[in-house]
């Protein structure tokens, strides 16, 4: 089965070394880093739209040294508790520079077990320089330019969706996922952060945990994972900030004090599974 549809007609795109086209005509050009842009102009609602290339390269020196590797586990022991496919192929809608995709394949690849014979990856992100460091620093998974709420992908293309802190369409979501597929979704849970925030601002208010309904879902498990940020150095803690929105709406004194000040902080995540309803 062809994943990937053209954003311009949604017919099958055919990929080939150097572009994929559709049989109407529609090519798409391979970037040397070896991923598709597929954010067609007119969609674009800026110039360079998504995470700047500040917070990406911040979110990637954090995220690579590990700080947030608990998250991970977490969310492959999830996949493997509600997956049992044989093949079993991996979206991440929203994936930025690719660090959550790249780990997860990587360990599942690893350690699968005798039921999975095979784990494809493939992932996308509006922000373009996202999308660039995730094809060049994880070449054995798939990476577009493309908007979580119009996914390049083809009906019933994939066993399991995965977004981190990022947006989504629960209509597309459900469009893209196979029968009995899961969509696993990570928030920030109450505390996320909370002492970086307690720099920065005076009245400190917790995270408001989403609890929407998502009409063709089934709520298979919701899960809290905590545990404390040890920020040993000013660049550790400087990359944290960046690769936050307070970052951008905070004065150089806040951000200094936070710097200099603060060694501990707490990551709390919020996950749901949920799973795709048969019609």
């Amino acid at each position: 089965m062809t994943l990937w549809l053209c954003p311009s007609c949604k017919e099958p795109l055919a990929e080939f070394p150097r572009f994929w086209n559709c049989d109407n005509g529609h090519t798409y050009d391979k970037a040397k880093e070896g991923y598709v842009n597929l954010l067609l102009a007119q969609n674009k609602n800026s110039k360079s739209p998504g995470d700047s290339k500040d917070m990406i390269l911040a979110r990637r020196e954090f995220l690579q040294a590990g700080f947030y590797d608990p998250l991970i586990d977490k969310i492959i022991q999830l996949i493997e508790s509600h997956c049992a496919e044989q093949q079993l192929s991996i979206f991440d809608a929203g994936c930025g520079e690719g660090y959550y995709l790249g780990r997860i394949h990587q360990q599942l690849s690893t350690i699968k077990q005798d039921s999975i014979t095979e784990i494809t990856a493939s992932g996308c992100d509006i922000s373009k320089v996202g999308v660039q460091k995730a094809a060049k620093c994880y070449p054995s998974i798939k990476f577009s330019v493309a908007s979580t709420f119009d996914l390049p992908l083809a009906d019933n293309s994939v066993d399991v969706v995965i977004q981190v802190f990022a947006p989504s369409s629960v209509s597309e979501v459900a469009r893209v996922l196979k029968s009995n597929g899961i969509w696993i979704q990570v928030n920030p849970a109450s505390e996320h952060l909370h002492q970086l925030k307690s720099f920065l601002y005076d009245d400190v208010q917790p995270h408001e945990l989403i609890n929407d309904s998502y009409t063709g879902f089934a709520a298979l498990e919701r899960a809290e994972i905590q545990f404390d940020l040890n920020l040993n150095s000013e660049k550790n803690r400087l990359d944290l900030l960046k690769m936050t929105p307070y970052y951008w709406s905070t004065t150089e004194q806040k951000k200094e004090r936070f710097v200099e000040g603060c060694e501990t902080c707490s990551a709390h995540f919020d996950i749901q599974v949920l799973r795709i309803l048969d019609e």
